[in-house]
């Protein structure tokens, strides 16, 4: 088995990559609902509905306008974007989502953006 580094993760939306991106944060998995009913023991479960959700961070770039515009007109507009999260060259998560950012600008520093993602639809890995 291969282990990765992050180097050679990106953040696309459709084909183009988000320029200045430099980390992302990626959760899935299914919901639980408790399903233990009067004199039971122990707690029991059943898996539900399938969920996604995450962050990516780095510096905003108000040129890219295939990239940081697009998830900021996205956002306004509330639309949704097809997002792809490379952990590699090839490999890669994808769905649509929508986005939510947040810019931290302060003086001396480069401002830095952060946009939270929620998956509307199925996670795949390609």
């Amino acid at each position: 088995m291969a282990v990765l580094t992050g180097k050679d993760g990106s953040v696309k939306i459709g084909p183009n990559t988000v320029l200045e991106i430099d980390s992302f944060s990626l959760e899935f998995g299914t919901d639980l609902e408790e399903t233990q009913a009067f004199g039971d023991s122990w707690k029991e479960r059943t898996a539900n509905l399938a969920d996604w959700s995450g962050t990516f961070e780095g510096r905003f770039d108000n040129t890219d306008t295939n990239g940081h515009i697009a998830l900021q007109n996205a956002a306004l507009n509330g639309t949704t974007v097809s997002l792809r999260l490379y952990v590699d060259g090839t490999h890669y998560y994808s769905g649509s989502a929508y986005i939510r950012p947040t810019l931290n600008v302060r003086v001396g520093e480069t401002i830095k953006v952060s946009y939270a993602f929620t998956g509307s639809g199925a996670l795949t890995y390609n």
